[in-house]
């Protein structure tokens, strides 16, 4: 019989089988592009395409916002929201960085502190 036999596949140098995801894994890879609602076009006038904001649940339920110099830039709204208010009550904190800003619209890429 030729070969290698099953008991070898998988296990040493070769790296044949993808390292199983982590639960922490999957907060730290989540990345979420979101328009924000509620924007606050006071806060908005001084906010600049690029830069990087904190995010923060007001509860462990939300809602989730983003904030420019401790003020209310706007609220986050996505379909990954659960899982985001999940990752923050485990402890991955989270920044959102500005793609694009236009009085009440207000584009941002948030994604785990690294």
């Amino acid at each position: 019989m030729s070969g290698m036999s099953g008991d070898h596949l998988g296990i040493g140098g070769g790296g044949i089988m993808p390292r199983p995801m982590k639960e922490g894994d999957a907060c730290l890879n989540l990345v979420i592009v979101t328009n924000l609602a509620s924007v606050n076009v006071d806060v908005s006038k001084i906010t600049q395409v690029r830069d990087v904001l904190p995010v923060e649940a007001q509860s462990a339920d939300g809602p989730v916002v983003v904030l420019k110099n401790g003020n209310l830039l706007g609220t986050v709204l996505s379909s990954h929201l659960v899982q985001l208010l999940n990752c923050m009550n485990e402890g991955t904190e989270y920044e959102a960085e500005v793609l694009k800003i236009e009085g009440a619209i207000c584009q941002v890429k948030i994604s785990a502190v690294k």
